[in-house]
């Protein structure tokens, strides 16, 4: 399991104030679409607020986790595996094998040693891995970039439609690759439609966008009034009282960034929290502007439903899983669980064989058995046959 980025979460103080949901007033007056919509959207964002705030929590979690615990066992296991091929080396040097038993050797350690090289950086075994595979592992390396370099070029110009040169290319990073030419690809689209957008448009659709464009005013208006009403309220510097200021101040910053954000559901709170709105209020919205509210909440859930889908897909690519897989913060915590014990099961056992090995005998009968993967089978760092 690799590294996992440090999100940082900023815990929000206003946590406990959310906003309320309409209320039928009595028996006679039920809900109205829109207002049923509103209930359902705060919900709903509420929901993936959460979700998301569970995502970000995970990826600090399993990021100093990583760091602090899982990688010291990969930086002590991988000292383990060199020990093992220098024994082997040492072994084979030192007693007469068969020619089956010194295949075997061969094999180990040269697939051990170029995992090792390719993984870890340890050069120093590079002159170990040429003496058993009969190659030098520099110029292999160098013919397996190369190939690498015109396989990621022809992904890429036929998953983009563009040309590609091989400086634009970071064979170390497919991935940042990738995102490098889905951003210039984004931006080019983006001119492309600053271009159309230029050009006059058909004169059947200038009512359509006339009345488009009044409805984003009115709907920018409908957070604007919020906001104002906000600024006048918490304004710090027309409060006399030091620790009030000092509220009001930290109140403030939060107004400020969720009117950034468009987030109305944070203004609508805040609102509650300082009592500028009360259930009343809430249940008597005119229809326009509970109808400009609906079009802010819907767009704001998108946004969120689009940030947790992002958050989603850094996992799945961190973890190679697949796209059908069910992942949820839980089960990502548990993967870096179950990695550490895996990593440290693997450690217990080449100590032990480790110890075995020093004895040719015992390293012999064990070669016995050991039986040389197929082509196809890879696995990284697989770790070496138990000994019986």
């Amino acid at each position: 399991m690799p590294d996992y980025p440090g999100y940082h979460f900023q815990k929000d103080p206003m946590s406990a104030h959310k906003v309320i949901p309409i209320k039928t007033v009595t028996a006679h007056a039920p809900l109205s679409p829109a207002q049923k919509q509103f209930n359902l959207l705060i919900k709903n964002i509420a929901a993936q607020k959460k979700v998301l705030r569970e995502w970000q929590e995970a990826f600090e979690q399993c990021g100093q986790d990583a760091v602090q615990k899982l990688e010291p066992l990969r930086k002590t296991l991988h000292e383990r595996q060199a020990d093992m091929v220098l024994l082997f080396d040492q072994q084979f040097t030192s007693y007469k094998f068969t020619a089956s038993q010194q295949e075997k050797l061969s094999q180990l350690i040269t697939k051990t040693c170029k995992e090792l090289i390719t993984l870890n950086q340890r050069d120093d075994l590079k002159d170990l891995y040429n003496k058993y595979s009969g190659e030098d592992f520099d110029s292999l390396d160098q013919a397996s970039d190369d190939m690498t370099l015109e396989m990621m070029k022809a992904m890429f110009e036929q998953q983009f439609g563009v040309s590609v040169d091989d400086a634009e290319i970071d064979i170390k990073d497919p991935q940042g690759t990738a995102k490098r030419f889905a951003e210039k690809l984004k931006q080019q689209q983006e001119q492309a439609e600053q271009e159309t957008a230029k050009r006059p448009q058909p004169k059947k659709n200038s009512q359509q966008r006339a009345k488009e464009a009044e409805e984003a005013v009115n709907v920018s208006k409908s957070i604007q009034a919020v906001y104002r009403r906000l600024v006048g309220a918490l304004h710090p510097d027309r409060e006399p009282d030091p620790t009030e200021r000092e509220r009001k101040t930290e109140l403030m910053q939060q107004v400020t960034v969720a009117y950034g954000n468009k987030d109305l559901l944070k203004l609508l709170e805040l609102q509650l929290a300082i009592e500028q709105i009360d259930q009343s209020q809430l249940n008597n919205l005119n229809a326009d502007r509970l109808k400009h509210y609906n079009t802010i909440l819907s767009d704001q859930l998108r946004g969120l439903e689009k940030e947790v889908f992002l958050r989603e897909s850094e996992v799945r690519r961190a973890l190679n899983a697949s796209p059908f897989e069910a992942l949820s913060p839980k089960r990502m915590i548990g993967l870096l669980k179950q990695d550490m014990r895996t990593t440290q099961c693997m450690i217990t056992r080449a100590q032990g064989d480790l110890r075995a090995f020093r004895d040719v005998k015992r390293l012999k009968g064990w070669l016995k058995g050991y039986r040389i993967p197929e082509p196809d089978f890879d696995p990284l760092f697989d770790e070496f046959p138990p000994f019986r």
